[in-house]
């Protein structure tokens, strides 16, 4: 399965990461809404497009679309001004590729940081194939979805080290991986079903110029049912992000290795993956002097590299957009 679904991908470039650290809540409602189009090229076996596969060895068929898409965010700040409750994304993720819809609270220390935790209910669901391995007929879609607890910790004791833990649930709706062509215990192996454990440490500094370096080493823990699709994945991300009086923009290239428990059944091979992702975010605040308002543009790219040639994927995506904050 992909890394990022493209939907997801559209949507995270409804507003670039601003930066602005520093920044003031001021109590009452806030948020914003955006709406973006895009185009996206996805190569992979998982495209639901893709329903019918003659060997489990070909290579995946290249899909093209163009799709619209709005997004709102929504927080309410407490009169003490470092007290928040929110729903919807963190513009932070959005620069980096990431796309969580999240409802939670938030408390600002003016010494120690400010720190986070929050619920991912799995509101946005991904389609995929009940079972990926049937040959020579239609394959049934079912969809996924992960429910998650998040932890956060920004700027921790006034540093410019931050940190998120999360830990969550892989669920599919229908799961019949292995059920049309193998035995039951090669079924059990395939299982998708997952515990999902995250942790991921970063370390963010100005350099002068409005300019922001920030790098992050991550592990995950897929901790599937079946024991050829547990994994455990080592990345790293590294970012630009530039602040100018008008504009922001951010570049993040992020790489990640994946190694599986056991010999997958399909392929008589454990799984190994190399995957890469840059994304180059954009916004420019007031166009056209309209205030409260900026325009939003993302460019990203993502490749999956296996060892075994059915898990090869890649995707690309273009949007521009307008955002509006209240």
């Amino acid at each position: 399965m992909k890394r990022y679904s493209l939907i997801c991908l559209a949507i995270i470039s409804a507003s670039s990461y601003a930066g602005r650290p520093n920044m003031d809540w001021e109590p009452g409602f806030g948020g914003e809404i955006s709406v973006i189009t895009g185009y996206t090229r996805s190569t992979s076996q998982f495209n639901t497009d893709n329903k019918t596969l003659s060997s489990p060895n070909e290579k995946a068929s290249t899909q093209d679309s163009f799709l619209i898409a709005p997004l709102g965010t929504l927080n309410y700040t407490f009169k003490s001004a470092n007290q928040q409750v929110f729903f919807g994304t963190r513009r932070s993720d959005i620069a980096l590729g990431r796309f969580h819809l999240e409802l939670g609270f938030r408390q600002k220390f003016e010494d120690t940081g400010t720190f986070s935790f929050s619920f991912v209910p799995g509101l946005i669901k991904q389609a995929t194939w009940a079972d990926p391995f049937i040959l020579n007929e239609e394959r049934e879609e079912t969809k996924v979805k992960t429910r998650a607890l998040r932890l956060t910790a920004d700027k921790i004791m006034g540093s410019n080290f931050s940190a998120e833990l999360a830990v969550g649930k892989q669920s599919y709706d229908d799961e019949k991986s292995g059920f049309a062509n193998f035995n039951t215990q090669d079924q059990a192996l395939l299982d998708r079903e997952a515990n999902v454990a995250f942790a991921q440490g970063s370390y963010s500094k100005f350099v002068g110029r409005g300019m922001m370096l920030r790098g992050a080493l991550n592990y995950t823990r897929i901790d599937s049912e079946g024991e050829a699709m547990a994994h455990t994945i080592y990345g790293g991300e590294a970012s630009i992000i530039q602040l100018f009086r008008s504009s922001s923009f951010a570049f993040t290239v992020s790489y990640d290795h994946a190694t599986f428990d056991k010999v997958n059944p399909v392929f008589d091979k454990e799984q190994k993956d190399n995957r890469w992702g840059a994304f180059l975010a954009y916004e420019y605040r007031q166009p056209f002097g309209w205030e409260d308002w900026s325009a939003v543009s993302l460019l990203g790219y993502n490749q999956s590299q296996s060892n075994i040639t059915f898990y090869d994927e890649d995707s690309l995506l273009a949007s521009v957009g307008l955002n509006y904050k209240f």
